[in-house]
């Protein structure tokens, strides 16, 4: 019985004796054998019950004794308590937490049952927790890492990225699963990056950041989680050029990058259940850019109170937004990779011939090339560019050969005097 439900009783008790608590005794029996006629529904019972003169008097008493709390019906002296938990049962519980005052609820709750001290059937989880709690039978250690709720004061001061699993779609002959990329700004809760791809890369990562850069301007700071993209060393790299501050959330830190993952949520529930039937990744991408657009960004946020586009907007106007040429950004986000020209003066990229100047012959050169553009290859010496690479083409270079040269620099080659 809950102490509401007592206060309740005492409530009922009291109004069948108040009317005669001022009169004399022949009054009250009057009263009262008129009341012991009648049906009375009382609290927290379901069928109504009749009370005899000797109960009503009882009341009388105990009110005149005890006041108001004295109606109340006594509390079990085992409240709160499961009765398979009485006595010794209960003792030992308790040595065992008085032993182990750091353990967890779940720890007690399986040793308590290897040792058989649940009571007889056992008690389930939940009440444990409830009773170890009621009685503050364990301690455990005050936590450190107590995390409060923040926010950055203006646009751009840091963008959250992470990863999403999302639903299956068309790639080719068969079914892949679509991993959506997104970028969230914190101040303004507006999504500055986003794409569905069939991969979790860097390349993936870096398209989508620097179409985020492009669109929106340079961030202070970009946070992210310890997967193989975000530790990329081309990641590095271009947030270096930038003057992007890269940091890294803790190992399985989820929480951290609370914005971010609360946004997945809402893509869940609100976006992936109108995905009806198995898209194509361009018809995948053109739906959620088209939700963004018309709902997320125009949908009233609880956490700022306000939509994101009208934060952004607000927020925007009052800061300085750094922003770079779509040729810096290219730059800043130039793969790069080694190889060594073959004495034809070519080397091999991703199973394709590139013409290298002939004075490279034999030495190991460095190549880059845009995110997502691996094609346009461009030869570095030193951190300067040197040439734009391009595919051999074998009948151009069939039309200006010349036998006779050729035949003149192999007998040169082979030490012997040409005709």
């Amino acid at each position: 019985m809950t102490d509401e439900t007592r206060e309740r009783i005492a409530l009922f008790r009291y109004r069948l004796i108040s009317p005669v608590l001022a009169e004399p005794a022949r009054q009250q029996n009057e009263y009262f054998r008129a009341q012991a006629q009648n049906v009375h529904q009382v609290p927290g019972r379901e069928a109504p019950r009749r009370f005899a003169v000797s109960t009503l008097k009882r009341y009388l008493k105990l009110y005149r004794k005890g006041g108001f709390d004295a109606l109340k019906p006594k509390a079990r002296t085992d409240r709160g308590r499961p009765r398979r938990l009485k006595g010794e049962a209960w003792e030992a519980v308790c040595r065992v937490c008085e032993q182990h005052p750091t353990w967890s609820v779940q720890r007690l709750y399986e040793e308590l049952a290897d040792r058989c001290l649940l009571g007889e059937p056992p008690i389930v989880y939940n009440t444990l927790l409830r009773l170890v709690r009621k009685d503050g039978l364990l301690h455990a250690p005050a936590r450190t890492d107590v995390r409060k709720r923040f926010e950055r004061d203006a646009v751009n001061e840091l963008w959250v990225c992470d990863f999403m699993h999302g639903p299956q779609v068309k790639y080719g002959p068969r079914s892949r699963k679509a991993i959506l990329c997104a970028i969230i700004d914190d101040h303004s809760r507006l999504i500055v990056g986003h794409g569905f791809f069939v991969s979790e890369t860097v390349t993936v990562l870096t398209e989508v950041l620097k179409e985020a850069l492009g669109a929106y301007g340079i961030p202070k700071r970009f946070y992210v989680d310890n997967g193989s993209a975000f530790s990329a060393d081309l990641l590095a790299k271009a947030c270096a050029t930038l003057g992007i501050s890269l940091i890294h959330s803790k190992p399985y830190d989820s929480p951290s990058r609370g914005k971010i993952e609360r946004y997945f949520r809402t893509v869940r529930q609100r976006f992936l259940p109108d995905v009806v039937g198995t898209l194509t990744l361009d018809e995948l991408n053109f739906s959620f850019s088209s939700w963004l657009g018309e709902h997320y960004h125009h949908h009233h946020h609880r956490g700022i109170d306000m939509t994101p586009i009208d934060r952004y907007q607000a927020s925007a106007g009052k800061v300085d937004l750094r922003r770079l040429s779509a040729l810096e950004l290219d730059r800043a986000f130039l793969v790069r990779h080694e190889r060594v020209v073959a004495n034809d003066a070519t080397i091999s990229f991703q199973g394709k011939t590139y013409e290298v100047p002939p004075a490279y012959i034999r030495q190991r050169v460095e190549l880059r090339h845009p995110v997502g553009e691996p094609e346009a290859l461009v030869l570095y010496d030193n951190g300067e560019q040197v040439a734009n690479l391009k595919l051999v083409n074998v009948r151009e270079n069939a039309r200006t050969f010349c036998p006779t040269e050729a035949s003149d620099k192999m007998s040169f080659a082979d030490g012997k005097v040409a005709p």
